[in-house]
């Protein structure tokens, strides 16, 4: 007798192929066969008019501190992902000394967008290096399965301590720096993951370690993660790493990279196109590489006490590195400084969130009964009904009374969906970039897998839903080594999702207090999701889990080569 049945379900199996209508049958968590009339089961649910896929595999996740506080991994098991892969950019807590959690901490506050008293109320610190940290949240409990790469930031400034951020590693520095990465890859780490996007800094606009490192330190390390045959190479690129340098970093190496984050920018309108088509001409000759690219539009909230749309522009330093209030408000009150940012946004760049489109910059809401009437405009029609540059009137709004915390929506990258849809159809395409965990008040984008069967199977008709399951499913698990993961077959782990096709959706985000301390984020819900499993057991019925204290998930650790 099986312990679960799941009968009469349309069954798309993460494979690519059509799909049937049939049975499922589990047992001890494992999916032991499928068909029609396999007998009897303990507990049989009949999805008569439903769907039934593998959960989603979410290789782009940010949730390293979340899960030390909520093993959950919230929202994501709600929105049909079974499996989180954390520690993307090289953006991890582990491994880490104690002398260095304040400054680990504050740097996460900038890059990622998380509120500093939510780390230092919701951290819990049970762990030093990162063996320690894979322990420490496998014997607690983890609500989604969960993958995690080696963080080079941490791994750096546990080596170099603040030196990290400030310059090149010496040979020994190097050397230990292997060490640790040999001892992470032995206790289980996905991989490698690093990052040189010119956006990613830590406090006061000060470069994330992974940024000072040279050609010399990154095939190092990279080569002692590949020295047991296995692990992914992940990097978040800076409009100065091509992917030739990339691939002069894998020689030898015989390992995956996966370069993130690849999305369309309309005033650059082939630079991604020809990211891929490098990537592709990488893989013929023997490198294997995938771009991670987005299925949504890349929207955020901010106030310009945080604005992190303008990080990745070099003439903004200046306003970063600014360590009072006061300080802040001198810098931006400067002409001359205002004329070096404009210049700069108005030239074409590669690799950057904002690119002075300020049509797409809307006012949400003020702290300023003033100021009401602006609230649903762009910054674009405000400047010319005000007659002055759109960069001046924002600089000089954000100087005014309450100006710092008017809120504004950001329609930034991804906005043009047929560029999208050439992206998502690319064949080195890897769907993903959620950044679920990180950025939490600016946006959550952690049901983009529920969005890619909303918008681009059942409204656009990109592709078959069949297909789209696949690049959701089977293709993660294929491209970043996860056995027995990502399919409906026999032999596979029962991480499992059940929907009505025709009602899948996600929904608007909106604001909740629920972090450490009362904190804030954005939250988002699925729609039409009728029940998630994860190894076997339901977690979510209805749209609700259905225990919080049901931790079914499992710390992956074996990947194959």
């Amino acid at each position: 007798m099986f312990d679960l049945l799941i009968k009469n379900a349309k069954i798309i199996d993460g494979t690519g192929l059509p799909s049937f209508t049939g049975d499922i049958a589990i047992e001890d968590g494992i999916i032991v066969d499928r068909g029609n009339n396999l007998g009897k089961a303990k507990s049989i649910i009949d999805a008569q008019g439903l769907t039934l896929v593998p959960g989603f595999i979410d290789s782009h996740t940010h949730y390293d501190a979340q899960l030390t506080w909520d093993p959950w991994a919230n929202p994501s098991p709600k929105l049909g992902v079974t499996t989180v892969v954390i520690g993307n950019c090289g953006f991890t807590i582990a491994p880490c000394k104690p002398e260095h959690r304040d400054l680990t901490m504050r740097n996460l506050t900038n890059v990622e967008g998380m509120s500093l008293d939510v780390l230092r109320q919701g951290i819990v610190w049970n762990f030093e290096t990162f063996p320690e940290y894979l322990d420490f949240i496998e014997n607690r409990g983890v609500g989604p399965n969960v993958a995690a790469y080696i963080g080079h930031s941490s791994v750096r400034v546990y080596v170099m301590g603040e030196d990290a951020l400030t310059r090149k590693a010496t040979d020994t520095e190097i050397l230990q720096m292997e060490a640790i990465v040999k001892e992470s890859m032995i206790s289980g780490g996905l991989g490698f993951a690093t990052s040189t996007f010119e956006g990613h800094n830590g406090e006061n606009g000060v470069p994330m370690p992974s940024r000072l490192a040279d050609d010399k330190e990154m095939h190092s390390i990279i080569m002692a993660m590949s020295s047991f045959g296995r692990g992914i190479f992940m990097l978040t690129r800076g409009s100065s790493t091509s992917i030739d340098k990339i691939q002069n970093w894998m020689k030898d190496s015989n390992r995956p990279a996966v370069v993130a984050a690849l999305l369309h920018n309309p005033l650059s309108d082939n630079s991604t196109f020809k990211i891929l088509d490098d990537i592709s001409k990488a893989t013929d000759k023997g490198v294997e590489m995938w771009g991670q690219v987005s299925c949504r539009p890349l929207s955020m909230e901010f106030t310009m006490k945080s604005p992190y749309l303008f990080e990745g522009i070099y003439s903004w330093r200046p306003a970063m590195e600014c360590k009072s209030l006061e300080l802040y408000e001198k810098v931006l009150a400067d002409n001359n400084f205002r004329e070096t940012l404009l210049n700069e946004i108005e030239n074409d760049a590669q690799v950057r969130l904002f690119n002075g489109d300020w049509d797409k910059i809307i006012v949400r809401e003020v702290n300023n009964k003033k100021y009401e009437n602006l609230e649903g405009r762009s910054i674009k029609d405000i400047a010319l009904d005000a007659n002055v540059n759109p960069l001046d009137w924002l600089l000089d709004h954000s100087l005014s009374a309450n100006g710092m915390d008017t809120l504004f929506i950001a329609m930034l990258l991804n906005s043009d969906e047929k560029a999208v849809g050439k992206l998502l159809k690319h064949p080195r395409s890897n769907i993903t970039l959620s950044d679920a965990g990180a950025h939490l008040t600016f946006f959550n984008d952690a049901g983009y897998g529920l969005y890619m069967l909303q918008r681009w199977v059942r409204e656009n008709k990109l592709m078959s839903i069949e297909e789209a399951i696949y690049n959701l499913t089977g293709k993660q698990a294929d491209i970043y080594r996860i056995d027995q993961r990502g399919r409906l077959v026999p032999g596979q782990y029962a991480d499992m999702m059940l929907f009505d096709p025709d009602e899948v959706a996600v929904s608007q985000s909106y604001r909740v207090s629920d972090l450490p301390g009362g904190g804030s984020r954005l939250n988002i819900d699925g729609e039409g999701i009728k029940g998630v499993w994860i190894n076997g057991k339901r977690v979510l019925e209805d749209g609700d889990l259905i225990s919080k204290n049901n931790l079914p998930g499992k710390v992956i650790r074996g990947f194959h080569a």
